[in-house]
């Protein structure tokens, strides 16, 4: 698993997202939902050469949240991906 920051972010006309690995890292059309609650998705897909899915980026609903709140629930969200995959900040 990569050590996961955001790279960038982008707003669609609903959304905030936060991309945090390079698209060319996950195999062709696999990006999808993996997990959805309170506003937040994560989408995910298969690496390259692997059967591992792993995060690609996160979506807040603009509805919901703004751009503030996003940027906290995403570094929120790191937090607990690093904390599930064992993995300490650099």
């Amino acid at each position: 698993m990569a050590t996961l920051g955001i790279q960038e972010w982008k707003r669609t006309e609903r959304q905030y997202v936060a991309i945090l690995q390079s698209l060319d890292r996950f195999e062709p059309g696999t990006i999808r939902e993996i997990e959805k609650s309170n506003g937040e998705i994560i989408l995910g897909g298969t690496i390259r050469g692997t059967d591992q899915t792993d995060w690609y980026a996160l979506a807040y609903d603009r509805n919901e949240w703004d751009f503030d709140e996003a940027r906290m629930r995403a570094r929120q969200a790191l937090e607990r991906y690093r904390s599930a995959h064992h993995i300490t900040a650099s």
